[in-house]
């Protein structure tokens, strides 16, 4: 499994439709979760940020948010940002434009947002083109990893915290396979952010 913890600036180039930073001198930054909202895990990731009083941005597959509906409400009662993520999780790369585009605009009908995160940072800049049209695309800085199983959490908490900056998207993700290390995670990271000075703010 290769991917990089801290995206390289190339890629922020080469893809220069998407955001992946968002610079700031105010030591801001923006945690933000994928693939949710999922029952058992949504629920805790928001009970321990409500815990923290911080805020994240959640990037939501319609699907789930469709079966899910209750969860999704409490993510914008609770003052959080949503973003689509599509309807299927589908990979761009390997997906015909035209039933990816069918696929982001049906995750519009449970998930009305302007940002739009490709399922697996992964989209044709054909698809991107498109797309910024009606979206603002946010991509990351800071991969916090949870998905990869040879990570344990200790590492997942290292990831982040070594690799984050003012200005920094860091990823999470709030689904099935994912959900018990990143919430084993998550407090901890926090609590380091925190004590780094860091100010966790939502994707506007």
């Amino acid at each position: 499994m290769n991917y990089f913890i801290k995206t390289p600036k190339i890629l922020h180039s080469l893809y220069g439709d998407a955001v992946w930073f968002l610079p700031n001198s105010e030591n801001k930054i923006y945690l933000t979760f994928d693939d949710g909202p999922v029952e058992g895990v949504t629920e805790n990731c928001l009970d321990i940020l409500k815990e923290f009083n911080i805020k994240a941005t959640f990037f939501c597959v319609g699907e789930n948010a469709k079966n899910r509906p209750e969860v999704l409400s409490r993510i914008v009662s609770e003052g959080h940002q949503i973003g689509n993520h599509s309807y299927s999780h589908p990979k761009g790369w390997n997906t015909e434009n035209e039933t990816y585009f069918e696929d982001v605009e049906k995750c519009q009908q449970f998930i009305a947002s302007k940002f739009f995160r490709p399922p697996y940072g992964k989209a044709k800049r054909s698809q991107l083109k498109v797309l910024k049209k009606r979206y603002k695309i946010i991509m990351w800085d800071v991969l916090s990893g949870d998905f990869d199983p040879k990570n344990n959490v200790d590492t997942v908490i290292q990831n982040v915290i070594s690799k984050t900056e003012s200005g920094s998207i860091i990823v999470m993700h709030d689904n099935e396979k994912c959900g018990n290390k990143m919430l084993a995670a998550l407090p901890r990271i926090i609590q380091s952010l925190l004590e780094k000075g860091f100010q966790f703010e939502i994707i506007k």
